[in-house]
């Protein structure tokens, strides 16, 4: 018998003044309790213990003994409680990283939607725009989960399910337009200036199709290149070329008239469009993780293609804390 449980049958002894009703309460032995206690004497080198043939009473170092014991059981007996209720219910802090241009895909309404539902999770929320190492290990993890694009990760020990996409558009200012032209062939592009969501290429291909279905490399050489969706979009609206965003980024823009979209029978494939949920491949993940996914790909499932300026885009479901 290990040193807690022997622990536990002393206090139990004490407070029943019996070995043989301290050895029911934790079904044991009455041969296995006697030994247990004996264990605990010959470890300390003192008696617990008075024993007669009435009763049992406690010595002097016994009573500190009872003490010290009691401490440490209902410590542990806390620590494992907590334990229990965490692995049950969703508390603590949930770090996520998501893709930067997913900040416009109602990731607020998302995340106020799970918190309503699991205030005891605090969210930390992490932006980027390329891809991250998420995983080291299970002690070592920056993140506990990931919205990202299908390019942002490509760790082998992540769990990753599509979630939703967002069709990339080509779009510009009208009053680049208005001074260079509106391209409306492929050919074309090639004589305009592109601002690129890329870092320090100074090339970027891109396949598109035509309203054909012919695809075909177009390579395009930006003269500005900037790691942030958000500058790419404001260097658009500045007029200082055509960008290619994802649709939702820049769907108020288009709406509004401050950008238009360019070669709009045209479709610019890209692994970028997919957004998925990703997330460590373990056999317990914590609460907080997991129903986070689940409240996830829920949230993302009540979405519904919608047009827009922009064209057809997955347009996730707004929260409403009357479905709750």
């Amino acid at each position: 018998m290990d040193q807690l449980q022997a622990m536990r049958l002393f206090v139990n002894v004490a407070d029943t003044q019996s070995f043989r009703r301290a050895a029911k309460q934790l079904a044991v032995s009455n041969a296995l309790a006697t030994r247990s206690i004996a264990m605990l004497e010959a470890r300390l080198q003192t008696r617990l213990l008075n024993r007669t043939s009435r009763r049992v009473s406690l010595t002097e170092a016994g009573l500190r003994y009872l003490q010290g014991c009691r401490a440490v059981l209902e410590d542990l007996d806390h620590v494992e409680k907590s334990v229990v209720e965490s692995a049950r219910e969703p508390r603590g802090t949930l770090n996520i990283l998501a893709a930067d241009a997913l900040s416009v895909l109602s990731l607020t309404p998302l995340l106020d939607g799970y918190r309503r539902r699991h205030p005891k999770v605090n969210v930390r929320l992490t932006l980027a725009e390329r891809s991250m190492d998420m995983l080291k290990d299970s002690y070592e993890s920056r993140y506990d989960v990931g919205l990202v694009t299908s390019t942002m990760v490509s760790d082998g020990e992540l769990v990753q399910r599509l979630i939703g996409t967002h069709p990339l558009v080509m779009c510009a200012a009208p009053a680049y337009l208005a001074s260079h032209g509106e391209p409306v062939t492929l050919d074309e592009l090639a004589s305009h200036s592109f601002v690129a969501l890329q870092e320090g290429q100074h090339e970027v291909k891109w396949d598109i199709t035509d309203a054909a279905g012919t695809s075909q490399p177009v390579l395009l050489r930006p003269v500005y290149t900037v790691n942030s969706a958000v500058m790419v979009r404001s260097a658009a609206l500045a007029g200082m070329g055509i960008a290619i965003l994802p649709s939702p980024f820049v769907d108020d823009e288009l709406t509004a008239g401050a950008l238009k979209r360019i070669l709009q029978s045209h479709q610019i494939d890209d692994p970028e469009k997919n957004v998925s949920i990703v997330y460590p491949r373990r056999q317990y993940l914590p609460p907080k993780t997991s129903s986070f996914i689940d409240y996830t790909v829920q949230y993302f499932n009540r979405g519904k293609p919608v047009a827009s300026a922009a064209g057809d885009y997955f347009s996730p479901y707004r929260y409403d804390p009357s479905e709750d």
